[in-house]
């Protein structure tokens, strides 16, 4: 084999990594994406009180972490044979050759923003939801004769409510 026809082979074979990184990145993107309208489904279905959405809601979003762990365990094998071991996309883009960071840069980008966009999704969700626990967890001690005071914190040591009234006869 001649040098020549080595490197050739070296290129077609970093261009085949290259090519799997991309549509890694791309496939990371998505289910970002899918994560977050699962997440802004969950904090609708409970802003509207309809509890009994959340589970499917929550199965699925089991499902796409899954799938996204696969993924970038995926791209950390890929990202080590490109040479891009442990470093961070920013570092990616300062390492890479131009054409390389050219292609790369949009993706990395999207899949930012995407990111971004499922870390304000999942906090909004949990906001809310975190608000309908505490509504139940109120109803819950209401009923079982417990009160919270003015500070949000349940009084366990209140009195039951008597059902004897005061009544004039």
């Amino acid at each position: 084999m001649t040098e020549r026809s080595f490197l050739f082979s070296m290129d077609q074979d970093r261009q085949k990594l290259l090519e799997d990184f991309i549509t890694v990145i791309k496939d990371l993107t998505d289910v970002a994406g899918h994560i977050s309208r699962i997440e802004e489904n969950k904090a609708q279905a409970a802003s509207l009180k309809r509890h009994e959405l959340l589970d499917g809601y929550i199965q699925k979003e089991q499902a796409l972490i899954l799938k996204l762990r696969g993924l970038e365990q995926h791209r950390i094998r890929l990202a080590k044979s490109l040479g891009w071991d442990s470093l961070t996309f920013r570092q990616i883009l300062e390492k890479a050759p131009a054409e390389e960071r050219q292609m790369l840069t949009p993706l990395f980008q999207e899949l930012d923003g995407q990111l971004s966009h499922l870390k304000g999704a999942k906090e909004a969700a949990e906001k809310i939801i975190n608000v309908r626990i505490h509504e139940l967890q109120v109803a819950i001690a209401r009923s079982e004769g417990s009160s919270y005071d003015n500070s949000g914190s349940m009084n366990i040591s209140a009195p039951r409510p008597s059902k004897m009234r005061d009544t004039y006869v």
